[in-house]
């Protein structure tokens, strides 16, 4: 489904129901210079069991608009969807990366019928290297070689990095630049006491880019949350070890009040 929101139009893909779905829903968002494929796997998965939406950011995927460099920013335009499409919904908000920040943020000030948080291969502080800016500047080619060398273990099926690639290819580089710039202007480390809700940090054992020091410090701040750590799998671990994150959102939901 699209809702228009500002004149932008944003693109929710929703997994079809059988009616037998239980609550929560599960809302997916993508990280930076992604789209809603990358969730493939999870919304296979939860299909009969949960509702499934992965929303697609202004600028990425089918969703209209140019991109944001403020995360907050981008936070508000899942908060805007939510409230008309999802009006009624209990939602589990699951984030990647950039999209884990923005989960972060909704956290902090959270919408009606939030119940929880997934954070998929993020952190509370996304510096990023210049090098990537150079690159998306001036380079574009180089910098989808260089994710295709750090975003992965070196096992990775050829079928897996792909399907990642070609998502990311899709996103214009000046949109994936500010999402870049957004990430390294993030920095939610003093206000992670703050998050009264249940929170899943799920990280890749070999994780280069948001490395598993990331999501333990996260789960050293954030009151009561769960740490899962999936061995022989890097930054897209949703895609690598697709079982293993699956099996942890069921397992976390099963345990929510």
């Amino acid at each position: 489904m699209h809702v228009t929101i500002r004149g932008t139009r944003i693109h929710i893909r929703e997994t079809r129901s059988d009616g037998g779905d239980r609550e929560p829903s599960f809302l997916f968002v993508h990280g930076a210079g992604g789209d809603a494929t990358i969730w493939d796997d999870q919304a296979s998965f939860l299909r009969g069991r949960h509702r499934v939406f992965c929303l697609e950011l202004p600028g990425h995927g089918d969703s209209s608009g140019h991109g944001e460099d403020r995360i907050s920013a981008y936070a508000d335009w899942v908060r805007s969807a939510v409230d008309v499409a999802l009006p009624s919904e209990r939602i589990v908000v699951a984030g990647h990366s950039m999209g884990g920040a923005v989960a972060l943020d909704l956290a902090l000030e959270p919408t009606a019928g939030l119940q929880a948080v997934v954070l998929v291969g993020s952190g509370a502080r996304l510096g990023v290297m210049p090098a990537i800016f150079e690159m998306l500047e001036n380079d574009p080619e180089a910098f989808y070689r260089t994710i295709d060398i750090a975003a992965f273990v070196s096992s990775t099926p050829a079928e897996v990095r792909r399907k990642v690639n070609t998502s990311i290819r899709r996103c214009p580089p000046g949109v994936t630049l500010k999402d870049f710039r957004g990430c390294n202007g993030f920095d939610a480390r003093d206000r992670l006491a703050e998050i009264a809700l249940p929170i899943l940090i799920v990280c890749g054992e070999e994780d280069r880019l948001t490395p598993v020091k990331y999501s333990e410090y996260l789960h050293e701040h954030i009151p009561g949350s769960h740490l899962v750590l999936i061995p022989h799998a890097g930054h897209m671990v949703m895609v690598e070890k697709a079982e293993a994150v699956n099996e942890a959102l069921e397992r976390f939901v099963a345990g929510l009040p």
